[in-house]
């Protein structure tokens, strides 16, 4: 975003969280000042750490203040709620509210042109694999990979019949 460069790109978390019966991340609210989060029945979530393999920080409530809630089954199955905020979730939920726009459904009608042709490079030209090493003798074997798929591209359509019809005078 910073570099004008608009991020149309899937979360992974997008497909569970629409799927869930539990209360998802949505639905608690940041509390910057104490760096907690408020459960939907206004319960507090304090930080409870950071991990750095998952990229994410905790919040977490306790076990004797979960238990009594009313809205416990709607939370969690568990004995206490654990909530996993990503890193960089301020950049997450950015892109998920461009994923329903009508740009983002041309960037992936044009994304699919791509991704065809570089299919049709892999698979019927042979450049799965690149025969040659350092970054110039790759560049020429990509341009020529290139260069025979645009060809062929141009037999193709040169190969097709004339629709439009010359009606003599």
């Amino acid at each position: 975003m910073d570099r004008q460069i608009t991020p149309y790109m899937p979360t992974r978390d997008a497909v569970a969280r629409t799927r869930s019966p539990l209360f998802g991340p949505e639905r608690f609210t940041y509390q910057p000042e104490s760096n907690s989060y408020l459960c939907p029945a206004a319960q507090q979530l304090n930080y409870g750490g950071r991990n750095d393999r998952n990229r994410a920080f905790a919040y977490i409530r306790t076990r004797p203040k979960c238990g009594p809630c009313p809205l416990k089954s709607q939370c969690t199955r568990g004995a206490f709620r654990f909530l996993a905020i990503h890193m960089n979730e301020a950049a997450r939920q950015r892109a998920r509210d461009l994923w329903n726009t009508p740009e983002h459904e041309h960037a992936q009608r044009q994304r699919k042109k791509v991704e065809a042709l570089f299919a049709e490079l892999k698979r019927r030209i042979g450049l799965h694999r690149l025969r040659l090493r350092r970054l110039k003798f790759v560049k020429e074997q990509f341009f020529l990979a290139a260069t025979a798929q645009n060809i062929n591209r141009l037999v193709r359509f040169l190969s097709q019949p004339n629709t439009t019809a010359i009606t003599p005078a």
